[in-house]
């Protein structure tokens, strides 16, 4: 416990410190004090870190999950900015070379007002990740609560991706990279890591690398390699199917010539039959007209 004798430390400065560790403002400059004043300030800087990581501070209103989520707060409708369509801002020209580069359609975003400026939404098949200019200097830590916000406004969103004014110091955050994770054995972990500090067009591009389908590959493909392999599958559900009819005794009339047709069919010809549906050389009604024709002129 602190003794009569410690200093007392001045209220400005612990708010100054406040704002360095929850908004990243300046650091309290400590060179003008003397030393048990100095020594004292960075033993209640430590608290305050510590404090600040354990109970982190509730983020702005307009980004509040929990107010999203009770719609106080509704989705950005502002106009989108004018750089998203000047092909000469570097954020737009890296996203122009993503989008050109991978199966994502990119459009200017709705924005907010706040100094996280939503600029391009980029969908695909299956990712929809939202590009965020956020000021130099950003911390990972408000990258991640702002994240945490986005995902609560838009529940098909599977990405945020953060840069700067000039497309570099990028970073690619999903729902789980923006979340802290409890330990059983070691407490709170942080997130997992992310590849930062480079261009958004490398960053973004990584990501959209594990869901990107290459239809060059798949065009190359040889479709007989792809759709072969079925006779052997065909031949054992025809002779499963054969084994049931044959332990059949129909009294109908039309009943037994059905039988007697589908027994008197060589598996060749259903093997026949499946390789031509599914090399879409014949369709299904095509089959069923060939089968109607052949059991007609057993008849």
């Amino acid at each position: 416990m602190a003794g009569d004798s410690d200093p007392m430390i001045p209220d400005d400065l612990i708010e100054e410190y406040l704002r360095f560790l929850r908004e990243g403002g300046p650091e309290p400059d400590l060179a003008g004090l003397d030393e048990d004043l100095s020594n004292a300030a960075e033993g209640a800087f430590r608290v305050l870190e510590a404090l600040v990581d354990a109970t982190p501070g509730s983020p702005p209103l307009e980004r509040d999950p929990v107010a999203i989520r009770l719609g106080l707060v509704g989705a950005p409708t502002g106009a989108p900015l004018q750089a998203s369509a000047d092909r000469d801002d570097p954020v737009t020209a890296a996203v122009a070379e993503v989008e050109r580069r991978f199966s994502v359609a990119c459009t200017p975003a709705a924005t907010d007002g706040t100094e996280f400026e939503r600029r391009f939404e980029c969908r695909s098949m299956v990712e929809n990740v939202l590009i965020v200019v956020v000021p130099e200097g950003t911390s990972r830590a408000a990258m991640s609560a702002h994240a945490r916000s986005a995902f609560a406004l838009a529940e098909d969103l599977s990405a945020v991706a953060y840069t700067t004014t000039v497309g570099t110091e990028s970073a690619v955050l999903t729902y789980a990279e923006s979340h802290r994770m409890l330990d059983p054995a070691s407490g709170w972990a942080d997130s997992p890591a992310v590849s930062d500090g480079e261009p958004l067009e490398i960053a973004l591009g990584r990501y959209l690398e594990r869901s990107d389908p290459r239809w060059g590959a798949i065009q190359g493909l040889d479709m007989s390699d792809v759709l072969g392999g079925i006779d052997s599958d065909v031949v054992a559900i025809v002779q499963e199917v054969k084994q049931e009819l044959a332990s059949t005794r129909p009294r109908l009339e039309h009943r037994k010539e059905a039988r007697a047709f589908v027994l008197g069919c060589d598996d060749e010809m259903f093997i026949d039959w499946a390789r031509r549906v599914q090399r879409r050389s014949a369709s299904g009604e095509d089959v069923q007209a060939e089968i109607e024709s052949l059991f007609e002129a057993r008849s």
